[in-house]
């Protein structure tokens, strides 16, 4: 696939040959594959979570080739829910008379679809619903459960006499939230209050479990009232914390049942289940070929199995909020766990450029090859660089590589202590700023994350050849420097002086001034023409930070502006009147705050809502990036912007305005 020139408006995509990871949206899962036509390649179904630009369940073309699989095509497939959301949990796969099915949980029900290829519609199929609520033992789980579904996840395997055996994810009773979600009506994570650990640093709430029921159905159109022979499996109720992903039966051995559960936290499960019935021996964790239990890139793993080499049902795609992996069936160690390679990215052809969710953009020649590269962190904890193999005019990007610091892999983690909570501890949001800190010539990265610290990555290798040290933190007044989180701060040469911009204890702009590499001066919160500070957010606690800054000249006139992104529920620069949260919630947004002053003593204006071609463009729910660029040729700089799901849109500069 050549590299051609850029559309304003449209979205990167990849130039090589075309393919990349497989991305459907902000989260991606796949839910079964099927062989619909004889003769021609499988399909997989794969649904992406909500959130996601286009909500929905999707039909993928198998290209599949040793060792590394590809997808090809999608169509849209509908599903028995509202198709503006994303599609309940569910299971699809293809019976032993090759029809394929959709097992849905809808309102605490079994509800059972076959699909029908001409309309390409899982239909209804003229059975009773089937009630899954209510098995002993479970609650409603508020972080991964809140609409009160009794059961999860589903897992379906036939039976060579036609018969199915059902695999049902069970939250435990425990509350994750010490007095329930909403206090006073107000979600905990959103108040002013909320005080999630102790003075010993303790979580103040539970951990909720998931565990695993069964149970059988004559048919996948057994018009019953009930599933029978429905009984707890697991042999504990405390199987995985916060949830299973999915369940997937495999076909490792020749003899018992076998399955394959994801979790919240990226482990997968085996259980070799006795034919004999009973309660199952205790799971093996998944191992990789290190001999490590695999811990999958992305929180939610959500394993399906699909055919192997040999033809037998062993090898993975695993999803979760991020593109998919696959992982090849090698061998059982001594202990009886499965152990797989890989982790390996599927690939899909013509594949959009993906930087991982919620990615914070910087277009710059990183290597030193004249061309404009990309240096992007994201929501996994990475940050990656995407090479430009083609020229600003017609670039050619391929996927994109993690960066090391100090000679390792460089990869944040919000860990047990996150700011929400423990449920949060697989997230990092690296949010980084390439700039010249040190004065050397050679391009550094200052960044700050999930954790709110802020830190150097000092560039000591060459122009051609950047490497980056391990993290150096930054300091003001001798204490490390700290504000709001998931903040990507604005750094540049101010007038004379190297510029540190970022939302302060209050939530709102403030500037310091850099003394050397490591060490800061703070010069005040900024402020508005009427003196007032600007404010980043309207609500609390988990609602703040967020924001995204790029320290700029917008329009020429020699004094340094701020371009700020915010997510929806941004609203800069105060409660009232901010943006983008006075307008109705829109969405995550670009603002530009136009200095008034001068760079000694600058004021700004309020601020004004990005326009594309004379209409305002909103970017989702959780955040959005900008970043000048060289790439688009004459007229620039022109814009990059990164949405929630992982996607750049380009914008030519002459197709820009500001609103009111």
């Amino acid at each position: 696939m050549a590299s051609t020139p850029l559309v304003s408006g449209e979205r990167l995509t990849l130039g090589g040959d075309g393919r990349g990871p497989v991305s459907a949206g902000l989260s991606t899962y796949p839910l079964g594959m099927a062989q619909l036509r004889e003769g021609e390649p499988p399909v997989v179904f794969i649904v992406t979570g909500r959130f996601s630009r286009e909500p929905g369940l999707f039909a993928y073309e198998w290209r599949g080739v040793p060792g590394a699989p590809v997808l090809g095509a999608r169509t849209l497939v509908t599903y028995p829910a509202d198709p503006r959301v994303a599609p309940p949990p569910g299971v699809i796969f293809q019976a032993g008379n090759g029809s394929v099915y959709g097992f849905w949980i809808l309102d605490s029900a079994l509800v059972r679809t076959r699909f029908d290829e001409a309309k390409n519609e899982f239909v209804p199929l003229p059975v009773r619903p089937l009630p899954v609520g209510g098995l002993p033992g479970t609650a409603p789980n508020p972080r991964t459960n809140p609409d009160g579904r009794a059961v999860e996840r589903i897992g379906i395997r036939e039976r060579t006499d036609g018969s199915l055996e059902l695999l049902l994810s069970v939250p435990d009773p425990v509350e994750y939230f010490q007095g329930g979600l909403l206090w006073g009506g107000r979600n905990v994570r959103r108040d002013p209050d909320f005080d999630p650990f102790d003075g010993r640093g303790i979580w103040r709430g539970g951990l909720p479990g998931v565990f695993l029921y069964a149970g059988t159905l004559p048919g996948p159109e057994a018009d019953v009232e009930e599933i029978a022979d429905l009984r707890q499996v697991s042999p504990t109720q405390r199987e995985a914390l916060f949830s299973h992903g999915s369940l997937s039966a495999v076909e490792l051995r020749d003899d018992d049942p076998e399955w394959i559960t994801g979790s919240y936290y990226g482990n997968l499960y085996y259980y070799r289940a006795p034919s004999a019935g009973g309660t199952w021996p205790a799971a093996h964790l998944v191992r990789g070929n290190d001999g490590r239990a695999v811990r999958n890139d992305y929180v939610w793993t959500s394993p399906l199995a699909v055919p192997g080499q040999s033809g037998r049902v062993t090898d993975l795609i695993v999803g979760g909020e991020g593109s998919l992996n696959y992982y090849r069936f090698l061998h059982f160690a001594d202990d009886g766990a499965p152990v797989y390679a890989g982790p390996l990215p599927l690939f899909e052809e013509r594949a959009l450029l993906y930087t991982g969710s919620l990615p914070v953009l910087n277009s710059v020649d990183w290597d030193g090859d004249g061309a404009a590269d990309l240096i992007v962190g994201n929501s996994e904890g990475r940050i990656l660089f995407f090479r430009n193999h083609g020229t600003n005019a017609a670039p050619d990007f391929r996927p994109g590589i993690p960066l090391e610091a100090g000679g390792q892999p460089f990869h944040v983690q919000g860990g047990y202590a996150s700011l929400q909570g423990p449920d949060e501890a697989r997230w990092g949001y690296v949010s980084p700023t390439v700039v010249d800190w040190t004065g050397n010539g050679l391009p550094d990265i200052v960044s700050s994350d999930k954790r709110a610290v802020h830190y150097l990555l000092q560039n000591v290798g060459t122009r051609k050849n950047p490497r980056l040290a391990a993290p150096a933190p930054l300091y003001a007044d001798g204490l490390d420097l700290h504000g709001t989180w998931r903040v990507r701060p604005g750094a540049a040469r101010w007038g004379e002086r190297m510029a540190y911009v970022k939302l302060d204890s209050d939530d709102q702009f403030r500037i310091y001034w850099r003394i050397d590499d490591v060490n800061l001066r703070d010069g005040g919160k900024l402020r508005l023409e009427d003196g007032s500070p600007i404010g980043a957010n309207f609500i609390h606690a988990g609602g703040t930070g967020r924001t995204k800054f790029t320290l700029t000249d917008w329009d020429g006139d020699g004094v340094m502006d701020i371009i700020a992104t915010t997510p929806r529920h941004g609203s800069i620069p105060n409660p009232q009147t901010g943006l983008p949260q006075s307008l109705g919630l829109p969405g995550a947004a670009v603002l530009w705050l136009r200095n008034t002053g001068t760079n000694e003593e600058p004021k700004f204006a309020f601020p004004r809502l990005m326009h594309f071609r004379g209409e305002p463009v909103f970017f989702g729910q959780h955040a959005c990036s900008f970043a000048l660029t060289d790439l688009g040729g004459p007229g620039g700089p022109h814009i990059l912007v990164g949405d929630e799901e992982g996607r750049i849109h380009f914008f030519a500069r002459e197709d820009i305005s500001w609103g009111p």
